[in-house]
């Protein structure tokens, strides 16, 4: 076999081949020669299988074995499977999602690989609505695409976003996009490294016919078909086989039979860190800059001081609702209209909320920055909050909390925000801020309104940028979409945290979910300090702790017992009072085991006298700062810590001083700051797993547990 391995960066090519040669082994020069192609393989009949699962909605999935990226048709598949369901302004999206309603999200795709590929389109059927007949729709849509072929308008919006996401993607070394897997993906997968360049000339130049061709000869061939209903899970043979734990080799002797000789590591630079520069619009709104130029694209946040923190108790979910909507249809564009206009640009405008922030995002192409720029105000400003499109999101914001209920993390990250915070607290509520079921009902047009008047606001809001165009051509084109816009004469709002966080109880609450092969464990507390606190110390001493795959948690419920693929734990970046998170899945049999071993590990680190080692000490300084240079590789990273210091009121060089720091470090600081911080003794405990199964075993460790279920409570 032969590997290849391309190194993108400050590297010579001679040195690059000298080491791999050292680590790898000789590679062979060259392209790789592979025997002649086997042909694509066709299903004799149509297959169709139904099965069942615990999920929230069903799901009905079509897939076809189609050529691999080599072939001539596999741009125009790509292209087709976008036009289908991969555009935000797909026809299966604008059919089944937006006008009929009987999905709540489709999508379609073609997955080239290096000799064939699979071309899939699936549909999660809306609660209510028949599975057989939004398959008969899809089928129906497909038939007509087929027979007719796309538009060119179509295809130029394909086109222009695969270009875009191309270009971006350029912009790091690494990563699946990257400039390192463009060019070996080339070399492995064609023999030629700038392979990445004919895919984009076979997109620029691909046509309506050469797409329909393509579906015409590879999607009317049969199909397999799965379709996934709501139900219990039948049981399956390997289950019965092969036990939770059953067959687990220790990891160890995994490691033992694979490592190999590691590449000497030089010194690592201290981060430079993009010059931050600020200025304001007419209007008085801080604009907040950096200038990079790897890609000619720009990246802008808006950000409001808002978040999942901003929702009244009583309308959970309210924020992130009315967020949603506003990237669905403004005042003079419908939503196939707004997806549309971005998908011509090569833009993206997305919004989001962390629990501290509202943002509204764009991602552009410098030369499209103008009306891309000016297509995020129309956003911004004039959203349609239509009445239609409020009980679309209704529907899909429903059918994400009943998919939530199914999951045992998110199980878990519902409960536990509020039995460490408090109801009445704004971070007493479920992390993923999809709100609950009596809440999102109750939401009226006037609610969305009221919230966006009240949030969504020049006076409440600071612009990001990242650019490869200089600040002083940025600023004019966004003081012409957002410097004329005006506050209201109503003051800014503030968020309330006057609610004392509770005192802590220990216990453990387990939510009821049977058959579970696994446990979900989540701990933690709310810990004294804020995010705005300097926590770069008691950060690092997490590392040891909990936060690193090398970590005494991770290494003795993973490494040691092999009872978990991985734990962790972590302290979140909150704005305010900063919570403790602790994450555990483990198999079913070692749950109570699982809690007793974190604790006995907790209490050994804290308070047992086995603190930090030297060893331990210096690999903690080692990751966190060899791993600083890339963690501001891309616009998105620089843009992103931009934010993160505006939010917890670090100074802009904030980055530049982190090594420094970090090699300044004692074991008696880390030790000093994670038991001043951490207390293992107040941790509340979610369990989501069989209590019939588990109780018992919770019951033994002495700590009080109350049992849940996981079902919504009645309303």
């Amino acid at each position: 076999n032969n590997a290849v391995l391309v190194l993108a960066g400050d590297i010579t090519p001679a040195k690059a081949r000298e080491l791999t040669d050292k680590y790898f082994g000789p590679i062979a020069k060259g392209p790789v020669n592979t025997p002649n192609q086997a042909p694509v393989p066709t299903l004799a009949a149509p297959v169709n299988e139904t099965t069942r699962d615990r999920v929230s909605n069903a799901q009905v999935e079509i897939s076809w074995a189609v050529p691999g990226m080599l072939d001539a048709d596999s741009v125009p598949l790509s292209v087709a499977a976008s036009v289908l369901g991969g555009l935000a302004s797909s026809r299966l999206d604008n059919e089944l999602v937006r006008g009929e309603q009987t999905a709540v999200s489709v999508s379609a795709g073609n997955s080239a690989f290096h000799r064939v590929g699979i071309f899939e389109m699936s549909a999660m059927v809306k609660p209510g609505e028949d599975p057989a007949a939004v398959e008969a729709r899809m089928r129906e849509i497909l038939n007509g695409l087929i027979a007719d072929g796309p538009t060119q308008d179509e295809i130029n919006r394909v086109v222009t976003q695969y270009a875009s996401r191309r270009i971006q993607g350029l912009e790091q070394v690494g990563g699946f996009g990257g400039k390192a897997t463009a060019l070996a993906e080339g070399q492995l997968y064609a023999g030629d490294p700038e392979f990445y360049k004919k895919q984009l000339a076979a997109y620029a130049a691909v046509t309506p016919a050469q797409v329909k061709a393509a579906m015409q000869k590879w999607l009317t061939r049969p199909a397999y078909t799965l379709t996934t209903l709501v139900g219990q899970r039948e049981a399956y043979q390997e289950a019965a086989a092969a036990p939770s734990g059953a067959n687990h080799i220790p990891a160890p002797e995994i490691q033992r039979k694979t490592r190999m000789a590691k590449p000497e590591i030089g010194q690592v630079a201290n981060v430079d860190f993009p010059a931050v520069e600020r200025t304001r619009l007419s209007n008085g709104m801080e604009v907040i800059y950096a200038h990079r130029d790897a890609t000619p694209t720009t990246k802008i946040a808006i950000d409001f001081d808002a978040g999942l923190a901003a929702d009244d108790r009583a309308k959970l979910g309210l924020q992130t609702l009315m967020l949603d909507l506003m990237d669905e249809g403004t005042q003079t564009l419908n939503a196939t209209q707004l997806a549309e206009a971005q998908e011509a640009l090569g833009a993206t405008i997305t919004t989001g909320a962390t629990m501290d922030s509202s943002l509204i995002q764009l991602s552009a192409l410098t030369p499209n920055l103008q009306p891309s720029v000016a297509l995020m105000a129309d956003v911004v400003r004039h959203p349609a909050f239509a009445p239609a499109e409020l009980e679309r999101l209704r529907a899909t914001r429903l059918s994400r909390i009943a998919a939530e209920r199914t999951q045992p993390a998110a199980l878990a990250s519902r409960a536990l925000p509020e039995l460490i915070y408090g109801a009445d607290s704004p971070y007493g509520r479920p992390f993923s801020g999809a709100g609950d079921e009596a809440s999102v009902k109750a939401i009226t047009e006037a609610d969305i309104r009221t919230d966006y008047a009240r949030w969504i606001r020049p006076d409440n809001a600071k612009i990001f940028i990242v650019s490869d165009k200089p600040l002083s051509e940025v600023t004019p084109i966004l003081d012409a979409a957002f410097g004329q816009w005006v506050p209201p004469a109503s003051a800014k709002p503030v968020k309330d945290f006057s609610a004392p966080i509770p005192a802590a109880t220990p216990k453990i609450v387990l939510i009821d979910r049977p058959q579970s092969p696994q446990s979900y464990i989540m701990g933690g507390e709310v810990l004294g300090v804020s995010g705005k606190d300097d926590l770069l110390v008691l950060n690092a001493a997490n590392n040891v702790l909990g936060n690193d795959f090398l970590s005494r948690i991770n290494t003795d419920l993973r490494e040691t017992k092999s009872w978990s693929y991985g734990v962790n734990a972590s302290v979140n970046p909150f704005a305010g009072r900063v919570p403790y998170l602790v994450t555990a899945p483990v198999q079913a049999d070692k749950t109570g085991p699982a809690i007793e071993a974190l604790n006995q590990q907790f209490n050994d680190f804290l308070s047992g006298g086995k603190g930090v080692t030297a060893e331990e000490l210096q690999r903690t300084i080692n990751g966190n700062t060899r791993r600083l240079a890339g963690s501001y590789e891309t616009s998105a990273a620089v843009l992103g810590a931009m934010r993160q210091n505006d939010l917890l009121g670090r100074p802009d060089d904030y980055p530049e001083t982190v090594a420094a720091r970090t090699n300044a470090l004692t074991a008696a600081q880390l030790d000093a700051a994670a038991k001043a911080a951490i207390d293992p003794s107040k941790f509340v405990w979610v369990v989501v797993g069989d209590a019939s199964v588990v109780k018992p075993q919770l019951d033994a460790l002495g700590i009080p547990v109350e049992v849940r279920s996981a079902a919504p409570a009645a309303q």
